[in-house]
């Protein structure tokens, strides 16, 4: 049997700060080096493997000392023993390095990565020593940019051309602080070591649906390595039900090794298939692919893969974006998901916490913007049956040339092999906001075609042929994109109201920033200090979040279909204290902008269209059950007094998956006048389906003074009128 060895503990670090480590042969120094001349610092024991912002920074979130985490490499030693057997095979597999990483064992370059999130492996056969003590050296990099825009166009967006492939770092608009720029060693480090033949890699599924989706032909894929030529082995192939365990289908093979290494696929017929869904349209049914490779009946090597059967699709032309999830239209409630700026911060437990209070919100996406979370993050995505849409790291401004585009291709490449098997994810988008923004809010058609999204877009479609792709995220006229973002009433100035009439196919982004809890803030002094002038605002800040956010959801869900396909409101945590798109603090406590969430993103929904008058009441059904004899009651009252102005009823049948009006009122009902509106709807047995209020309908609330025109890039937070 292959074995794993933990190389997790006992790292040493040290910071190279005038970058002569390599030529001073630092990665065959394995003891502190304290000669004169070399200005080498000493290795220090590292408490665990996570950014180092996170590890040695008093403030990881903002403060220009930060920066002395990226002037210079750091350089990471493990000394580690390997048991006095005979192996074919010793692998060093990293999950985990931001950014740059060079590795040495025992003073022998092994090689060099680029990227975070996708993991990467070196073989040390004939390098490594048996029985003996080895060391392992690795140099980590994460460099600030100096290429700024010098065009005299210069927007608070478009400043740093980033090099690295790394999504948000160095922002100039304050979502991530200007200093902060993760770096350093975090996930697992594993020795895999091998005997007498070994499955490499995760098992790969790939399956086929018949048309009616009850049936699948899965191919499962494994690569074989450390095999002894001219011996036989065997490979068992199993597919199980996750929860049940329940064996589905099962094939074995006998084979004799041609060759060291070989790559066998197997073929499986599976009957009766359940198809994972999203938690508001079924359950999200999940399989296991299990491969067993055995010689002479011993236990060689055993891999275990995670996947789920569905179909998705997307429909998209000139007046539609819309997705359909096993052959039936979906209506997407989203949110945008970044939970901290250190990823390596976030635990199981964390992720957790948040994708139930996602599921309980009424969401039943996420899109995941700008970056990649760690695996089980994906994993808890299939088990809750929340939809993803995953972002690539390309972002705004970047190089333009062919160099960094290949760099950039090879990452997301990476990408999609680690997070393809996973259902959740039901769509790719290669560029978010590419290029620059034209003042008339279109996107610059030179962008589209110079950079990566073309290319990038053909080969996806061979790698993933199964799901869909969009090019460009805010490239609404292309065909190969279709989704908008629309921050009337809050980035882009105007009031929220202004979207009435307005029509979008799919919106991928709207919100606002609103400071949250101020006891939470407390523990953040500096922030705390800075928002001084503006602390008894906050409730006031928030109120106007929770009103923007209700209305453009509402106006999403009322234009269901015609256009609308569906919406991911801008943020749904912060991710970090000073950082306020969320509905939730940094903390987890929540903002009375989930209160717009919860009044208005429920599966089942009574709303009402308005301005500064109200046009009329509307049924939402996002769900899969058609309802009979049920009774939509409204009421109207005089905001201060309470005076009863008028109190209605009516009988309402709606289908699955629709959107109706219920009641039109005269022109211009309301306008001028200050009332509330209350909103039910009880099934036939007077159960309650859906509620709604609406205070002081008629009037909507004006833009925050000052939003978003001063900003603070030393702390990395919106001042208002601080």
């Amino acid at each position: 049997m292959e074995q794993i060895i933990s190389l997790q503990k006992g790292w040493k670090v040290l910071q190279d700060v005038h970058d002569i480590g390599e030529k001073t042969g630092l990665y065959r120094q394995y003891e502190s080096s304290t000669d004169i001349g070399t200005q080498i610092s000493e290795w220090e024991p590292l408490e665990e493997l996570k950014h180092l912002q996170l590890l040695y920074a008093n403030q990881p979130y903002f403060g220009r000392e930060l920066r002395y985490f990226n002037q210079a490499p750091w350089w990471y030693c493990l000394e580690f023993d390997i048991p006095g057997e005979d192996y074919e095979s010793m692998l060093i597999r990293f999950t985990n390095v931001d950014y740059y990483a060079k590795v040495w064992l025992n003073g022998k370059l092994l090689g060099e990565h680029e990227g975070y999130s996708a993991p990467f492996s070196f073989e040390t056969k004939g390098i490594a020593r048996e029985g003996e003590k080895n060391y392992l050296i690795v140099k980590v990099s994460s460099p600030w940019d100096e290429e700024v825009e010098q065009d005299g166009q210069v927007s608070r967006t478009m400043l740093v051309k980033r090099n690295m492939v790394k999504g948000t770092y160095e922002h100039s608009d304050t979502f991530i602080q200007r200093d902060v720029n993760p770096v350093g060693i975090y996930g697992k480090v594993e020795l895999l070591l091998s005997k007498a033949g070994a499955i490499a890699g995760d098992v790969e599924v790939d399956y086929k649906l018949d048309v009616d989706g009850g049936k699948a032909d899965v191919t499962v894929g494994t690569a074989l390595h450390c095999l002894k030529e001219g011996q036989k082995y065997a490979i068992t192939v199993t597919i199980r039900e996750k929860d049940s365990g329940l064996v589905r289908e099962q094939k074995k093979e006998i084979f004799t090794a041609e060759k060291k290494t070989e790559d066998r696929k197997y073929c499986l017929r599976m009957e009766k298939v359940n198809l994972w869904s999203t938690w508001d349209h079924g359950r999200p049914w999940m399989y296991q692919a299990e491969a067993v490779l055995e010689k002479d009946g011993e236990t060689l090597s055993r891999r275990v893969t995670a996947f789920a059967f569905r179909k998705i699709e997307i429909e998209r032309n000139a007046e539609t974006t819309r997705f359909w999830l096993n052959g039936k239209k979906i209506y997407i409630r989203g949110t945008s998901y970044y939970p901290d700026c250190y990823i390596s911060a976030m635990t199981k437990e964390r992720y957790l916490r948040d994708l139930l209070n996602v599921k309980a919100a009424g969401f039943n996406l996420v899109r995941v913007h700008v970056h990649t979370e760690q695996t089980c993050f994906y994993d808890l995505c299939d088990k809750l049956g929340i939809a993803v849409l995953q972002d690539s790291e390309y972002n705004w401004t970047h190089p333009s040339t062919d160099e960094w585009a290949e760099r950039f291709a090879n990452i997301f490449r990476d990408n999609v092999k680690l997070l393809k098997r996973h259902p959740s994810v039901i769509c790719w988008i290669i560029m978010n906001e590419p290029g620059c923004v034209d003042p008339d809010g279109k996107i610059r058609e030179r962008f589209m075609e110079e950079n990566p999204g073309p290319r990038l877009y053909r080969e996806l479609q061979e790698m993933d042929s199964e799901r869909p792709i969009i090019k460009g995220s805010f490239c609404e006229d292309d065909l190969l994109s279709g989704d908008s973002h629309n921050y009337v009433g809050s980035l882009t100035g105007g009031e929220y109201g202004e979207i009435y009439g307005q029509m979008e196919k799919l919106n991928t982004e709207y919100g606002f920033d609103a400071p949250g809890c101020a006891e939470n803030l407390k523990r953040i002094p500096s922030v705390y200090r800075r928002l001084e002038g503006i602390l008894e605002q906050i409730p006031e800040i928030q109120e106007y979040q929770y009103k923007l956010l209700k209305y453009y959801t509402e106006h999403y869900r009322i234009q269901k279909y015609a256009p609308c396909a569906g919406y991911v409101q801008f943020m749904f945590i912060d991710l970090c204290p000073q950082s306020f798109y969320g509905i939730y603090d940094w903390w987890g406590i929540p903002k009375k902008g989930l209160n717009a969430i919860l009044e208005s993103n429920a599966p089942v929904g009574i709303f009402a269209k308005h301005r500064d008058f109200i046009e009329g009441i509307y049924i939402v059904n996002d769900t899969d059950k058609a309802y009979k004899a049920c009774t939509a009651s409204w009421t109207v009252t005089e905001a201060e007094s309470g005076k009863l102005i008028a109190q209605d009823s009516c009988e309402a049948d709606f289908g699955a998956d629709c959107c109706v009006q219920i009641t039109k009122f005269p022109e211009n009902y309301g306008k001028g006048m200050k009332w509330n509106l209350s909103l039910d709807l009880m099934d036939e047995q007077g159960n309650s389906i859906a509620r709604n209020v609406y205070t002081d309908i008629c009037t909507l609330l004006p833009h925050v003074k000052g939003h978003p025109e001063r900003m603070s890039h030393e702390i990395g937070m919106r001042l208002y009128w601080a």
